[in-house]
């Protein structure tokens, strides 16, 4: 969930307790009991939207682990086969077209092409063993392509969930804030002659935005023995004597 999101949700946490703590100032059936009840299922569905997508993430994040090792498998298993047929080349080059690798690098282009060379590779089955590979070539190329396809099915999947619960995430919040007007003046109403009941309510429902900061800059510090200081109580700077003027003499003593 995003930040403010979870202060929206923790809100509505502490708007629907609120209502249970006071359940005696809105009897059973009162338009506020019933929209305290809304809130709470609101609540409820938060629960569920937000723990579908915290698994939907994980799985995901898991499946492009597993992709990429899956998709490693599958490469070298098409690439013994393609570097085996460059052997049997030598005596069928016909063959050699077959079982390349394949030049596009997305998923769709691996996969086909293993497909396409499990079924090539069948009726040659023994001149591939014959030049050194397993005689469960094409087994294990099967094998490495279903691993490969079913980690590109859970990743999806995970994907799927978590997109799919953050879209409910956000009607279900979109939904909450659409019905809390009403419960705002159903509260302020009935507590309003309750200073410590009206402060809590206004405190649960305050979804608590981190304030933004200023961009401007900083006020320049001012020197501490100066601070606030009037212009006349600041000295003057003390004047430095010209240190090239020679002393003044001594007035000369007349002769005799």
């Amino acid at each position: 969930m995003k930040s403010l999101d979870v202060k929206k949700y923790n809100m509505l946490i502490r708007v629907r307790d609120f209502g249970a703590a006071r359940a005696d100032l809105f009897p059973p059936g009162s338009l506020g009991a019933r929209t305290f009840v809304e809130i709470g299922a609101i609540v409820d569905r938060l629960n569920a939207s937000v723990t579908s997508e915290s698994s939907g993430r994980r799985v995901a994040r898991q499946g492009v682990v597993s992709k990429a090792v899956a998709r490693a498998g599958l490469r070298r298993a098409l690439e013994a086969i393609s570097r085996t047929a460059r052997g049997i080349a030598l005596d069928t080059p016909d063959i050699l077209t077959k079982f390349q690798m394949p030049d596009g690098e997305s998923d769709h282009d691996l996969a086909t092409a293993g497909r396409q060379v499990a079924e090539d590779a069948g009726p040659l089955a023994r001149d591939f063993v014959a030049h050194g590979l397993p005689e469960s070539f094409v087994a294990d190329l099967r094998a490495a392509l279903a691993t490969f396809e079913r980690a590109i099915s859970g990743r999806a999947l995970g994907q799927e969930t978590h997109v799919g619960a953050r879209a409910d995430i956000t009607a279900a919040l979109d939904l909450a804030f659409a019905t809390l007007p009403r419960l705002d003046a159903i509260v302020e109403n009935t507590v309003g002659g309750d200073p410590n009941a009206l402060a809590a309510w206004r405190l649960a429902r305050n979804v608590g935005r981190t304030p933004t900061r200023s961009g401007g800059p900083a006020p320049a510090a001012q020197t501490p023995a100066l601070a606030g200081a009037s212009p006349s109580a600041v000295p003057a700077p003390a004047t430095i004597p010209d240190r090239l003027t020679p002393p003044a003499l001594p007035p000369a003593t007349p002769a005799v």
